[in-house]
């Protein structure tokens, strides 16, 4: 643990440093799996983003206005306060998958390699694009006033038509009392100022997987920023969106051996 809420260290200090950000409607335990198979080899923190598990919330800024700027600097305060001397790995799913690569982009901190899990970095589609245009109307219905039909409609689409009615009574709760935060994270992955033509940048090593059970939204993100980075390579898996959640037996490995140099990374 350390001294800010929403941010667990796991793993040796003095270790490579490691970053884990979790997805929308989920929060850094997402990553368990992964960090006990990481944390001999690494010095890890995983974070709670806005709103979401043990993190303060985003009350004070309107759904619309809500940016990666506003996301962005607890991320940073928790890394400054790790004190890591060492070029940082970064591992990002889903929502902190397109946070992750603003941050390999900006450079706020010095980024060793990154791994991103379908980083739905939506600002990179074209408005007319009919992925645009899909993932478009699964935002707007978080806006409607029934929480509840909000959370169905987005958590179903990530996963399958009945997903959410059946999840437990507590996690479906858990899930509408964040719907709000949803609605924020999507304002910031639709109005982050980046182009797509932006991430040649990103020149890092960096390991894109995809779920081979996808949608046509975070399929199509996926393929405009391997065209632009270029020192990306990819994989696609027997999963859907959730892959890290519900498939960490098939993610996991991917990612560990990414991590700790098994893959052959071409410059």
């Amino acid at each position: 643990m350390t001294s800010l809420p929403g941010v667990h260290r796991f793993g040796v200090a003095g270790k490579q440093p490691l970053l884990l950000l979790h997805s929308s409607q989920s929060n850094s335990g997402q990553w368990r799996g992964l960090i006990a198979q990481l944390e001999a080899q690494f010095d890890i923190l995983a974070v709670d983003l806005l709103g979401y598990g043990k993190a303060p919330a985003a009350e004070d800024i309107e759904p619309e206005a809500f940016r990666f700027t506003d996301e962005l600097p607890r991320v940073l305060e928790a890394v400054a306060a790790a004190q890591w001397q060492q070029p940082i790995t970064v591992v990002g799913h889903s929502y902190g998958g397109a946070l992750a690569l603003k941050i390999a982009l900006e450079k706020p901190i010095s980024v060793r390699e990154l791994v991103v899990f379908e980083p739905v970095a939506f600002h990179v589609l074209e408005a007319n694009e009919p992925a645009r245009i899909e993932i478009e109307k699964i935002a707007a219905q978080m806006y409607q006033h029934d929480a509840e039909a909000a959370t169905r409609a987005f958590v179903d689409y990530w996963n399958q038509p009945g997903y959410f009615d059946a999840l437990p009574d507590r996690i479906r709760a858990g899930m509408v009392l964040q719907a709000g935060k949803v609605t924020k994270d999507f304002a910031a992955l639709m109005g982050e100022p980046h182009k797509l033509s932006d991430y040649r940048h990103v020149d890092m090593p960096v390991l894109v997987l995809q779920g081979k059970h996808t949608q046509e939204s975070a399929r199509c993100v996926a393929h405009h920023l391997l065209q632009v980075m270029p020192n990306a390579k990819e994989k696609t898996l027997d999963c859907g969106h959730m892959g890290p959640v519900t498939h960490a037996q098939l993610v996991n490995p991917e990612i560990v051996a990414f991590v700790t140099q098994e893959y052959e990374v071409v410059a």
